[in-house]
């Protein structure tokens, strides 16, 4: 399952204008089994787990960060 962090205003610049945030995407998955995690306790939780055979190698993290497009691109998706 996806983790996701919307997009937010961040911080306000010298000049005034927001930084506006990146939507990011996280999904935490095993490589072998292809089975995704809920959260990074939930890929812990199997790695300890004495009835598994996964280890901290089999543990992946694909992050996809959304940006706005253009220079004079505005708002929030």
């Amino acid at each position: 399952m996806a983790i996701i962090e919307k997009a937010k205003l961040g911080d306000v610049r010298e000049d005034g204008s927001q930084i506006l945030l990146p939507e990011v995407e996280t999904v935490i998955k095993n490589a072998r089994t292809e089975v995704e995690y809920d959260d990074d306790d939930h890929a812990a939780s199997d790695v300890a787990d004495p009835n598994t055979d996964t280890t901290d190698d089999d543990i992946q993290r694909i992050v996809t960060i959304r940006v706005l497009k253009g220079v004079e691109s505005q708002g929030i998706a």
